[in-house]
């Protein structure tokens, strides 16, 4: 049984959620990433013991080619662990 993908009618805002170790690196990460796009990159919360804290990305994205090329860019940055 094939799984439908969901229909996403783009340009439309996306949250990515982002968690990491070292909160001032994953910002400057995040902005060398997205570059010139505007965008709103707020705390979102942090572990028990604060090893990790994780923050979200809201930006509109172009097309699913956009999405994915930011999403891939920061899942494989040094200073991000985690992307979803």
């Amino acid at each position: 049984m094939l799984e439908r993908q969901p229909e996403i009618e783009y340009p439309c805002l996306w949250n990515f959620k982002i968690i990491g170790r070292e909160e001032k690196h994953m910002r400057r990460a995040i902005a060398k990433i997205v570059g010139d796009s505007d965008y709103t990159l707020t705390f979102s919360n942090q572990s028990r013991y604060g090893k990790y804290r994780s923050l979200n990305l809201d930006m509109v994205v172009l097309d699913e080619s956009h999405r994915l090329n930011i999403f891939e860019a920061l899942r494989h940055h040094n200073s991000i662990q985690i992307v979803l």
